[in-house]
């Protein structure tokens, strides 16, 4: 493999993960479907959690990928509703850590390019979905069951752009490895930051 295809391979997940700047998932908006809907694009923390999910979904299969989705899914909502009924008393300062951290262990997971049975990593997906879910969640002003649907299918599109950009560059053997890199690299500049 060349270095100009895993170039061209890598410049979509390089595009959607650092495009964003993190400051904007966190910033006041509008609330509603759309701006539900939305939100997860906006940042590059959530887009990066995501995207890193479908990428795992390619790499094993959808026969045995569906779990990771779901479970993040499940996890975040979990989390989104623990944040809007005050059932969790979390510092912002610590959601962001733990985000940093989801990133960090999700690109970890990738970069090994080990085969993880779904069943087995569910425990880290369903954690990882639950703070990023905390995290939209503690920002939900109105509309809250609207604004939340929109959050939850906007991450859902996510995970299908992961999958479809893993199904892309399959061919490519370190793709998979640079974007679990890319993803924990991430993190780790959110943990530091």
């Amino acid at each position: 493999m060349s270095l100009p295809r895993l170039t061209l391979t890598a410049l979509p997940f390089l595009a959607l993960t650092f495009g964003a700047p993190p400051a904007l998932a966190h910033a006041g908006h509008e609330h509603g479907l759309v701006a539900g809907f939305l939100h997860p694009l906006m940042g590059a923390d959530h887009v990066a959690a995501m995207v890193a999910i479908g990428l795992w979904v390619a790499s094993i299969g959808w026969r045995r990928g569906w779990l990771p989705p779901l479970g993040f899914l499940a996890g975040m909502a979990g989390g989104i509703a623990l944040a809007l009924t005050g059932g969790v008393g979390l510092g912002f300062g610590f959601v962001e850590t733990a985000v940093a951290g989801s990133l960090i262990v999700l690109g970890a997971m990738l970069a090994m390019a080990q085969p993880f049975r779904p069943a087995r990593a569910l425990p880290l997906v369903l954690v990882a979905g639950l703070v990023h879910g905390l995290a939209h969640g503690g920002e939900i002003g109105g509309a809250a069951a609207a604004t939340a649907f929109g959050m939850l299918a906007g991450s859902a599109l996510l995970h299908g752009l992961g999958v479809a950009l893993g199904v892309a560059s399959a061919r490519y053997a370190g793709a998979l490895r640079f974007g679990g890199a890319a993803t924990a690299a991430l993190g780790v500049v959110l943990f530091l930051a």
